[in-house]
């Protein structure tokens, strides 16, 4: 154990290897924590020592399971645990019933009732333990409220940031084992969480993408196991090959007994002759704390190792399995069935008049027997359905409210302005400009649609390209995350000879990491569907100049607004079209302040087919200066054959890369790994179709 606190002490500090896709994030995680508070990895360390003094106790009392000598550990301990369900009303909203098929899948694993037990090698087949630990979900919450375990919340952060600030739900540690279900993590990972007495409280919880929860729905059986490798993280137990997230860069151990010395395996299952460290001892590349994908098994000595966690005050981890605990939240004995809570969605809260809006029921915390609409301005203007099929004939904004019963009660809920129906008639027949001048916003002819609260689009008199007014966002005070839309009027283009899209943008960066996005889109169908036409962020964003930031509220001058111009040849005859510019704030903190104005869809003549494609591809690389390991990000709006070529200053070819036919969508497709670029300038060139595009890289 002294080794593994040593590896530890040393490897947690270290460089991590990025990969495309982490499967297990809780080393990098324990990092960050502990170089924002060196004070808890002080803690975490003198903990991690008297964890080893009561394995070593349990160990010399034959608290071990292998067929020789049997010698049970008891009780088996039962862990109540909670399900947040961060969502945007995406399929990141998981059900009931995956949640339900991952607390089987947990309780099979840790009870080594798992029917893959029988393909576990025979070489470690005496040491598979039954770990003799089993989950529930509480029925109990922290203020005494019936809850059936899955609490579900709209919340931006479903894009996982990786921040204190995202833990905002998190019940005691002391009662529940917390878990949080999302859209995406930020750092890459799909799933992490924190060794006992390495975090704070409110941080001490699981963190997991929807796909990699259970077996069914978002997720597969393939990654069906995630869960309870972070659990095993949970109750202290390390990566076999110890504490980095990346196996297969040198031997090491877990601080575990009876786990063999091992590089580790990522995503392959060699089940014989796996002596990578040791040719005359066996790998146990079916461990669930390995990233093997074909894991059946937890150690005899994981098991005593996990058990130790649970009966130490470290994390408050002992008093999670009491019989007062199990009693506060409703896990034993079981509590009662929970009346619902109503919540609701439509396939499209923007829709033409004489359009069917399909409704789904969304309730949770209980199952609803009893269901009641009411639709302002629909027909039918009530419905008993669960599933209900409205229709709506004039235009106009208009709410929904739905009520749902069961035995043990009823809940309302009410979405004002949820339902916007346009005309079927676009409301300019030609050009259209719009440079803020006339009206605030919103008005009849724009809608803000603020996604996430706080701040939004609004009219300014402090800044414009022209005129007085401009339209724009105090990004300065926004939230990580936030999403803010504005609607635009619909316009009739089929009038409109050759049609062009330009707006004037100012923006300005606060540092050279800040990565706000400004995305434009397109709907032909009032706002059911929409199609991205513009998306640039961070440096390709601001307005400044390469280099050049600030960190103060930005209010341009005269010389910081820039033109973007959008393609919008593939829609010129089409008579009811509208636009929506979408920003996203920074994943980490709020950025700064940007600009819209001067708005223009007229008739052009002139304007050449490259023009429009390099104004459409929003092509540039990052990081640029950069290190010799680049991204090259670019936008494609229609189907084309795509490659990438670097050359020197000689003009010869250092890489090639074929990336072949690609879909319309963004690309970020990385140059540069491990080929060592010598320092100096480089030129990417980008070849779309039969044109090609360059940009200047500096490796410094």
């Amino acid at each position: 154990m002294k080794k593994l606190l040593l590896f530890v002490a040393l490897s947690i500090f270290g460089t991590i290897t990025s990969q495309n896709l982490i499967p297990c994030g809780t080393d990098e995680a324990m990092r960050r924590e502990f170089e924002l508070h060196p004070e808890i990895f002080q803690q975490f360390l003198e903990r991690e020592k008297d964890l080893e003094k009561l394995d070593a106790i349990a160990f010399q009392n034959g608290y071990v399971e292998n067929n020789q000598n049997q010698k049970s550990m008891p009780p088996v301990y039962i862990i109540p645990v909670v399900f947040h369900i961060l969502h945007q009303y995406g399929p990141e909203n998981i059900s009931d019933a995956q949640i339900y098929d991952q607390m089987n899948i947990l309780n099979e694993d840790y009870r080594k009732l798992n029917s893959d037990t029988s393909q576990t090698v025979l070489a470690f087949k005496t040491i598979a333990a039954d770990a003799e630990i089993e989950f529930r979900l509480a029925t109990i919450d922290p203020n005494g409220n019936c809850t059936n375990g899955i609490v579900r919340h709209v919340d931006p952060n479903t894009n996982w940031p990786n921040s204190a600030a995202a833990y905002a739900y998190t019940w005691p540690r002391n009662k529940y084992l917390n878990v949080y279900v999302v859209k995406s993590i930020s750092s890459g990972a799909a799933g992490y969480t924190y060794l006992p007495g390495s975090t704070t409280a409110t941080m001490d919880a699981i963190v997991i993408l929807n796909n990699y929860v259970g077996s069914i729905g978002s997720s597969t059986p393939t990654t069906s196991r995630a869960l309870t490798h972070e659990v095993g993280h949970w109750l202290n137990l390390q990566h076999v090959w110890g504490s980095t997230n990346n196996p297969g860069v040198a031997c090491g151990n877990d601080g575990v007994n009876d786990t063999p010395v091992t590089k580790g395996y990522y995503s392959a299952c060699p089940l014989t002759n796996c002596k990578i460290c040791n040719s005359t001892i066996e790998e146990n590349v079916q461990n669930y704390m390995e990233y093997s994908y074909c894991s059946t098994m937890f150690t005899a000595g994981q098991k005593t190792r996990m058990r130790t966690a649970l009966t130490s005050t470290t994390a408050s981890r002992n008093n999670l399995w009491t019989t007062a605990n199990l009693s506060a939240t409703g896990v034993s004995p079981l509590g009662a069935p929970c009346a619902p809570i109503a919540d609701f969605k439509s396939n499209s809260q923007y829709v033409c008049a004489n359009t069917n809006v399909n409704f789904s029921d969304l309730s949770w915390n209980g199952q609803p027997t009893s269901w009641n609409w009411s639709f302002t301005g629909g027909t039918p203007a009530t419905s008993t359905d669960s599933f209900p099929v409205v229709t709506y004939t004039a235009a106009g904004v208009y709410p929904v409210s739905f009520t749902v019963s069961n035995a043990q009660g009823s809940n309302t809920v009410t979405k004002n302005n949820y339902i916007t129906v346009f005309g079927s008639t676009a409301t300019y027949q030609g050009p259209w400009q719009e440079g803020y001048e006339t009206s605030t916003i919103p008005n009849s002819d724009w809608m803000i649609n603020n996604v996430s609260g706080g701040v939004t689009w609004t009219r300014t008199s402090n800044a414009a390209a022209s005129g007085t007014y401009s339209m724009y966002l105090q990004n300065t005070t926004n939230t990580a995350l936030s999403t803010d839309e504005a609607i635009g009027p619909s316009i009739n283009l089929s009038v409109i000879n050759s049609p062009t899209f330009t707006f004037k943008l100012a923006y300005a960066q606060k540092n050279s990491s800040q990565n706000d996005y400004l995305k434009v889109f397109v709907s032909t169908n009032c706002g059911v569907s929409w199609s991205q036409r513009y998306s640039k962020s961070g440096s390709q964003l601001q307005t400044l100049g390469t280099g050049v930031y600030q960190s103060a509220a930005f209010t341009p001058n005269a010389n910081q607004w820039r033109t973007e111009t959008i393609n919008v040849n593939n829609i010129a005859s089409l008579n009811n079209v509208r636009f929506k510019f979408v920003f996203m704030c920074d994943s980490a903190t709020a950025g700064n302040n940007i600009y819209i104005d001067d708005i223009n869809i007229v008739s052009t003549s002139g304007v050449g087919i490259d023009d429009v494609l390099e104004n459409t591809l929003n092509y540039y690389l990052a990081p640029n200066p950069g290190q010799g390991n680049s991204q090259v990000k670019f936008y494609l709006e229609n189907p084309a054959p795509v490659k990438i070529s670097v050359t020197d200053m000689t003009g010869r070819n250092v890489e090639v890369v074929d990336v072949g036919n690609c879909s319309p969508g963004d690309y970020n497709l990385r140059i540069g790994n491990n080929l060592n670029y010598a320092h100096g300038i480089y030129f990417v060139n980008l070849q779309v179709g039969e044109k090609t595009f360059t940009r200047k890289l500096l490796i410094d």
